[in-house]
């Protein structure tokens, strides 16, 4: 919660990889390619909950040690078919519908 921006906690919805992303990894979406410094926690940032992609989103690393963490800006989720049985809904502004959720509530 502390890396979101008031903006965001008005209306954003936080996903949370549940499964650890090991250092060196390469996450791929389009538009961007993030190689993971060190093993993180990923959270992402959908910032139009109800819109269509492309718009405007974060992906965010923490680092499972120090706390430290990187945000990138993108324009896609990171969220593959095969891996959304790994997410969960870690923050959720009031008043997002439950149709505006990438995984089901």
């Amino acid at each position: 919660m502390a890396q979101l921006t008031d903006d965001e906690r008005r209306v954003a919805v936080v996903y949370h990889l549940a499964t650890p992303v090991l250092a060196g990894t390469k996450l791929e979406v389009p538009q961007a390619a993030i190689t993971v410094p060190w093993d993180a926690e990923l959270a992402f940032v959908d910032r139009e909950p109800l819109a269509n992609w492309g718009h405007s989103c974060r992906h965010i690393f923490i680092n499972r040690e120090s706390g430290e963490a990187l945000s990138f800006e993108a324009r896609f989720p990171p969220l593959r078919r095969d891996d959304h049985d790994n997410w969960r809904i870690a923050f959720r502004a009031s008043g997002v519908p439950d149709s505006a959720l990438l995984i089901p509530h």
